[in-house]
């Protein structure tokens, strides 16, 4: 019966490898400005960088490695959470609303909870 560490180690190595070039990708567009850090490519792409690291790791044990993709791996988990919320959130309120004086009221919601009402003449 074959196992995943019977896998041959330049299987893991290019699994590795793969990893790391989605981190430099996502901390790159990060960089330039092509993609948010509050955005799901941005978490996805360093989650699956972190499993795809952590995937490597199964032949050539590192504990610090590990540690690094494990945290990483939960902290986009959270990340993702967060987004999915806050999205689900924002949906569910009124962007803005044309009033009958020709003008614009946004709601925007303060951390508070309070709401202030903005008009746009």
């Amino acid at each position: 019966m074959s196992t995943i560490s019977n896998l041959p180690q330049p299987l893991f190595d290019l699994i590795g490898v793969v990893g790391f070039v989605l981190y430099m990708l996502a901390y790159g567009l990060l960089q330039i400005g092509r993609i948010s850090g509050q955005s799901y490519s941005y978490t996805l792409m360093n989650m699956v960088a972190a499993t795809l690291v952590l995937i490597s790791l199964v032949n050539q044990f590192n504990l610090a490695s590990l540690l690094i993709q494990v945290s990483w791996i939960a902290i986009s988990v959270v990340g993702l959470y967060r987004l999915r919320t806050a999205r689900h959130t924002r949906r569910s309120r009124p962007r803005f609303r044309v009033g009958t004086h020709n003008y614009a009221e946004r709601f925007v919601s303060a951390r508070n909870g309070h709401t202030v009402h903005i008009k746009l003449r």
